[in-house]
């Protein structure tokens, strides 16, 4: 049997449909997947199992003589419905439930306080419920290995402004652990874009290992796989963490985890409810009502003390 997968976007959502894949083997052994993407995701797929073949979506003519027993659509855009009628094979596409997403962004105001509210409690379940599955995680191949010493993972950026927790209040956070644990390193994590902005760990008197920009996506994997546990803006990185099955400490400001999208390992969600929240379904970049405190009253001290519950649980 062949099977493909299509999902070209973006990092943290590509990682999420990894619990598809698994379970869809997992019901077909002997089945063959293909999973089409964006090219500048395809080193991912280094550490993901039970794929046999990454295509970038612009080379899908090479798969135009196959015959698919499923088609799973779960980017469902414009570009994937014309990627998927272009393969022969029945096609299926995910739940998107927009119209629930902004029920919840607007508060259940009409006229969205008419629809209801949906029986999948995250984007996992949505994807599994084509295949009848109900349950299933994330996976990504990571070489975990026992730590001479402890390491703090953080990834003090996102894509959108407003997900960013400000910087300062990461390195006083740092402070804090530092001060906390004796043996330990802290990693730091971002994209190509975000290098000149993680310039500012680099001046700390601290035990940093800045992989800012500097790691291949499967280097990424690797070494958040190596952490201990993991502080994160809501955002890709984040759920390759999950995937990784490292204790995360996430912080979520302009989105809530009703939205869909949040971490399915150990993890301690930091929120405040405020009237305004959540207020942009992807995060946006100017906070509507000028005071930014979904991210200001997030304290590091909040933050330490989820950190050092985290690791007093998981025994490190």
């Amino acid at each position: 049997m062949n099977f493909c997968v299509i999902r070209l976007s973006s990092l943290g959502d590509i990682v999420l449909t990894t619990a598809f894949v698994v379970e869809l083997k997992k019901k077909y052994p002997d089945g063959k997947i293909f999973y089409i993407t964006k090219e500048a995701f395809i080193d991912l797929f280094k550490n993901v199992d039970f794929i046999d073949k990454v295509l970038d979506f612009k080379q899908i003519n090479c798969l135009k003589h196959i015959k698919f027993d499923a088609i799973y659509d779960l980017q469902v855009n414009l570009r994937s419905f014309l990627i998927s009628n272009k393969l022969k094979g029945k096609v299926y596409r995910a739940p998107k439930h927009r119209l629930y997403r902004l029920k919840v962004l607007y508060k259940s105001r009409f006229p969205f306080n008419f629809i209801k509210d949906k029986k999948q409690k995250d984007i996992i379940e949505d994807y599994l419920s084509l295949i009848g599955k109900k349950e299933g995680y994330p996976k990504l191949t990571c070489k975990k290995q026992k730590n001479k010493e402890l390491i703090i993972g953080i990834a003090p950026f996102a894509a959108w402004k407003n997900k960013i927790w400000p910087k300062q209040n990461f390195i006083e956070l740092i402070e804090l652990l530092d001060v906390a644990f004796t043996k330990k390193t802290f990693f730091i994590f971002g994209s190509k874009q975000e290098e000149i902005l993680s310039k500012d760990f680099d001046k700390l008197p601290y035990n940093i290992k800045n992989y800012t920009g500097v790691l291949s996506l499967g280097e990424l994997v690797e070494k958040i796989g190596e952490c201990d546990v993991f502080i994160t803006n809501d955002s890709g990185l984040m759920h390759i963490a999950s995937a990784c099955n490292v204790p995360i400490v996430a912080i979520f400001g302009p989105t809530v985890k009703e939205f869909g999208f949040y971490p399915r390992t150990k993890s301690v969600i930091i929120e405040k409810r405020l009237y305004c929240r959540p207020c942009h379904l992807h995060g946006g970049n100017v906070c509507k009502e000028g005071h930014f405190r979904c991210m200001k009253d997030i304290h590091p001290q909040e933050v330490f003390l989820a950190v050092k519950s985290l690791l007093e649980e998981s025994n490190v």
